[in-house]
């Protein structure tokens, strides 16, 4: 055997082991590498989606507090509106009449033109003008879906709607204002016209002592309504209608008690008439004349009483013409008869209307009138006994409180 044929292997040496194969080195490296890119962009796109979540619901939110702040604004103002026309079309409507009526003398001109050129121009600012309405549009939410496309589209949506609610907004808010100027004109030449109709009513009703205090209490009314629709800026045509035909009134009245002096019985009447004032206790007193009352007349001594609690507490005294008679010649049963009317007027005084209502009298007007009468010092006939019998003692000591 020859030495290429065979090696020689040395005599008691160990046997020699043979490595495994090795693998290669740089596979082992790229799956490494690999497997961190994975994590890595799925760690991003993990960050990057809760990113974007976050980011599209904020917009949306953001768009939806804008459309809702919008909505809010045109609803406001929408209802102002509505709110300015209602009272533009009220103050109109309640002007016509009195822009129609003649002007009095007692209203200076230029102050009744003041408030038909405020009364056109408010009736031209709301002619073309309509009620309206507004809703809040229902705009359904994202939810879920958050992809691009979704999110982008809703938010544009709902900026459209804002920018189309704000735009209506500014609209009826320059109409808004616009009324609330013409408004303010009609008010304030209202209280101007007002106050020179006020001011010429308060002097007549100072001034026409010939007149009514039945004639004066409508004027009186006309007035303090007319204070307080200026005090509260409303335009009321019909109040201030309501005033001129209460100084008409007056006017007439006391036009018929000027006329009155001149009937040659006047001066008996006056004195009966303050006589029945000076028992009074201050109770205001009408008087009406005539030749009958309660269907008596010649023979007779009659007379009626109307009392209202109302307006301070008043009384009408109807008297018929034998009582002039009467009183002229001394007869003290006329007397009586017009003590007992003003003792029916006593009963709107709050301390004698306790005692009128109380069981002495129970509201009975007659035998209250004739003890009032009687306590008076007028214990005869013409003071209610011979029509209505005598009271008792008792009712005429309660009468005789109510002095």
């Amino acid at each position: 055997m020859t030495d290429a044929d065979s090696s020689a292997q040395p005599e008691n040496s160990a046997a020699a082991v043979t490595p495994p194969p090795a693998k290669p080195r740089g596979r082992a490296r790229v799956w490494v590498w690999t497997t961190a890119f994975v994590v890595l962009a799925a760690g991003v796109g993990i960050g990057a989606g809760i990113g974007w979540r976050a980011l599209a619901l904020e917009s949306t939110v953001e768009a939806s507090h804008q459309l809702s702040a919008a909505s809010d604004k045109l609803s406001d103002v929408t209802d102002l509106r509505g709110i300015a026309l209602d009272k533009a079309h009220a103050s109109i409507a309640s002007l016509t009449e009195y822009t129609q009526h003649p002007r009095p003398d007692y209203l200076s001109d230029a102050t009744a033109k003041a408030l038909a050129a405020a009364d056109a121009e408010l009736t031209a600012k709301s002619k073309n003008l309509t009620q309206a309405t507004f809703d809040a549009p229902k705009v359904p939410a994202v939810g879920l879906d958050l992809l691009p496309w979704t999110v982008f589209a809703d938010v544009q949506h709902k900026q459209a709607l804002a920018r189309q609610e704000d735009a209506l907004r500014r609209k009826r808010a320059a109409e808004l204002a616009a009324l609330v100027a013409a408004q303010k004109a009609v008010t304030k030449s209202y209280a101007a016209v007002y106050q020179e109709l006020a001011a010429h009513g308060e002097q007549v009703l100072t001034a026409d002592a010939s007149a009514t205090y039945e004639s004066k209490i409508p004027l009186r009314h006309a007035i303090d309504d007319g204070k307080s629709d200026v005090a509260q800026s409303q335009s009321n045509g019909t109040e201030l209608l309501t005033i001129m035909t209460a100084v008409d009134g007056v006017n007439t009245a006391q036009a018929a008690g000027e006329a009155a002096k001149q009937d040659p019985a006047y001066p008996i009447r006056a004195q009966i008439e303050a006589y029945a004032r000076s028992i009074a206790h201050g109770v205001t007193l009408d008087f009406e004349w005539h030749q009958e009352v309660s269907g008596l007349g010649d023979g007779w001594y009659s007379g009626t009483t109307q009392y209202r609690y109302d307006d301070g507490g008043w009384a009408t005294i109807d008297l018929n013409f034998p009582i002039q008679e009467g009183w002229s010649y001394g007869d003290v049963d006329a007397k009586a008869l017009v003590t007992h009317e003003v003792g029916h007027s006593q009963v709107v005084r709050p301390e004698c209307r306790t005692l009128f209502d109380g069981p002495a009298f129970r509201q009975n007007d007659e035998m209250w009138a004739t003890a009032w009468a009687i306590s008076m010092g007028f214990d005869v006939p013409g003071s209610g006994i011979e029509a209505y019998g005598r009271p008792s003692d008792e009712q005429i000591a309660v009468a005789g409180q109510c002095r």
